[in-house]
C-alpha cells in the first residue's frame, strides 16, 4: 500500500514539482514554475501563461499552527496540541513577517493564488492571450477539448477575482475576456467530457480507513443503482457558482441505500425539534466539485469534469483524541482528490484527479483571508465533530439543522442550479467584452 502511494507521490512530483510527503512545506511549489502542465516544453506558451495564472509569491495573513514549522515553535506535544481550540490556532497579520513567511503558492492546483500582477506580468499575459483570442487560433493552439475547458476555466477563474477586486488595468481584464470568449464550446462537447471518476475506477483503490493511502469511492455516479445517495440542501454561499465558478453536488453512504435514504428523511423531523440526528459509524460524503465552461456565446455549462473530490469517513467516535490519529483528531478521516491538467493533459498523464494527503498545505483564499495551513486543519476548521456549535451532526453540513436536507432523483438539478447562479459572471464578461469590441474599433 506504501508503495503504491510512494508511486503516486512520485508522478504528482514529476508533474507539478510539489515539495514531498514530510517536507516542512509539503504540497507546496519547489519552484515559481512554468511547469508542464499544457504541453511538455515548461517554457510552452501555454504553460508560461499557467504559471502566469497559478503561482504567486505571496505572505499569508494567517499562518496556522498546525504546520511542521509551526508545531515546532510552539514545542507542544501531541496531547499539548490537540486540544478543544486546535483548529482555530493561527498566527495572524500582526506576527507576520513578509520576509520570514513569504512562500511561493500554487502550482497544478484549484485555486489561484495570484492576486495581483506586475506591469511587466500582466504585458506578458497578454501577448499570450492575444494568440488565442478567437475561436480558429484557439483550437489550432488548444487542441483537446479538456485542454480547452481546463484553460479556459483558469483564465476565468483569476479574470472574475481581478474585475471582483479591481485589481487589473481594462486592457488586461479586456485581454482575458477575448481569450475565455474563443475557448468556448458546444454545450454537447462539454458535456460530453470524462469526469475523472472513470481512472479511478480503473486504478481500483483498495478501500482503506487508513488516511495516509488513496482512497477513492466506487460507484458514485451510479444513481439508484449504488449505495451512494445524492442529497439536495439549502443553497451553501461557498459553493455558489458565482463565486466558485462550480457545480457542488454531495453524496452520503452508509450500509445500503434504504438506510441512508431514511436517515436524510429523518432530518427534517428532528430540526423541527431543535435536534440533530445521530450520525452511525462508517458513514461516508463525498463532495463533487465539477468545472463550469462556457461556451462561444457565453452559455454556461455544468461539465462532468470533476475539478475537487473530497471524501469524508466517519472511523471513530466523535471524540476529540489527540492519539487517535484522525485527520480531525475526533473521529472521522479525509481523502482529497483534485484535477491535474498534468494528469489530464501531458504525454505521461496517468490520471486526470491526482491524491493529496492530508498533510499536504496550501494557501486556502475562498474561505476568506489567504491562509496557510495543512489540508487537514483547513478541513477541521469546518467539518470537526467536537466544539463546532451544535448545528450540525458529527460533522457533517448537509444533515444540519437549516441544511433541509432531500434525496435528490434528478441526478442535473445542481448542475442547473449552478448554471443560473452564474448569470452575474456572465453579465460581466459581456459588459467587458463589449468594452474589448469599442476598443477594437
Amino acid at each position: 500500500m506504501f508503495r503504491i502511494l510512494l508511486v503516486l507521490v512520485t508522478w504528482a512530483s514529476a508533474w507539478a514539482q510539489p515539495l514531498p510527503l514530510g517536507h516542512d512545506f509539503e504540497g507546496l511549489p519547489s519552484t515559481p514554475g512554468p511547469i508542464a502542465v499544457y504541453a511538455e516544453d515548461p517554457q510552452h506558451p501555454l504553460n508560461r501563461l499557467h504559471a502566469l495564472l497559478f503561482f504567486a509569491l505571496r505572505t499569508p495573513t494567517e499562518i496556522g499552527a498546525s504546520l511542521p514549522t509551526e508545531r515546532r515553535r510552539a514545542g507542544k506535544t501531541d496531547a499539548q496540541f490537540f486540544t478543544a481550540k486546535w483548529v482555530m490556532a493561527n498566527r495572524t497579520e500582526k506576527q507576520i513577517s513578509a520576509e520570514a513567511d513569504a512562500r511561493w503558492f500554487g502550482g497544478d492546483v484549484r485555486t489561484s493564488p495570484v492576486a495581483k500582477w506586475s506591469e511587466s506580468e500582466a504585458a506578458e499575459t497578454r501577448s499570450i492571450l492575444a494568440t488565442l483570442s478567437t475561436p480558429e487560433a484557439a483550437s489550432r493552439i488548444v487542441a483537446t477539448p479538456l485542454a480547452r475547458l481546463s484553460l479556459q476555466w483558469d483564465i476565468l477563474q483569476v479574470w472574475w477575482r481581478f474585475e471582483r477586486e479591481k485589481s487589473a488595468e481594462v486592457a488586461t481584464l479586456e485581454a482575458m475576456a477575448l481569450a475565455i470568449r474563443a475557448l468556448g464550446q458546444s454545450r454537447a462537447a462539454l458535456t460530453g467530457l470524462p469526469s475523472g471518476l472513470e481512472a479511478l475506477a480503473v486504478a481500483n483503490w483498495p478501500v482503506t480507513r487508513d488516511r495516509r493511502l488513496p482512497y477513492a469511492p466506487q460507484g458514485l455516479m451510479d444513481g439508484a443503482l449504488s449505495d451512494w445517495v445524492e442529497v439536495d440542501r439549502v443553497p451553501a454561499a461557498l459553493f455558489d457558482a458565482k463565486r466558485a465558478l462550480i457545480s457542488a453536488r454531495v453524496f452520503l453512504k452508509n450500509k445500503d441505500r434504504a438506510t441512508m435514504e431514511a436517515l436524510v428523511a429523518s432530518v427534517s423531523d428532528k430540526a423541527a425539534q431543535k435536534q440533530l440526528v445521530d450520525i452511525p459509524r462508517e458513514t461516508e460524503a463525498a463532495l463533487v466539485l465539477a468545472l463550469i465552461g462556457l461556451t462561444g456565446d457565453l452559455e454556461p455549462v455544468a461539465t462532468p469534469v470533476i475539478s475537487e473530490l473530497r471524501v469524508r469517513k466517519a472511523v471513530a467516535l466523535d471524540v476529540l483524541d489527540a492519539a487517535g490519529d484522525t485527520s480531525t483528531r475526533d473521529g472521522w478521516n479525509q481523502w482529497v482528490w483534485l484535477f491535474s491538467r498534468a494528469g489530464a493533459l501531458t504525454a505521461q498523464a496517468r490520471s486526470p484527479l491526482r491524491f493529496v494527503p492530508d498533510t499536504a498545505q496550501s494557501l486556502f483564499l475562498e474561505y476568506g483571508s489567504p491562509k496557510h495551513t495543512t489540508y487537514f486543519a483547513q478541513c477541521a476548521l469546518c467539518h470537526r465533530t467536537t466544539n463546532a456549535g451544535n448545528q450540525k451532526p458529527s460533522g457533517l453540513h448537509v444533515l444540519g439543522l437549516y441544511a433541509k436536507p432531500s434525496v435528490l432523483t434528478d441526478p442535473s438539478k445542481r448542475g442547473r442550479d449552478a448554471e443560473t447562479q452564474m448569470a452575474p459572471v456572465i453579465a460581466k464578461l459581456k459588459e467587458r467584452l463589449v468594452g474589448a469590441g469599442a476598443a477594437a474599433k
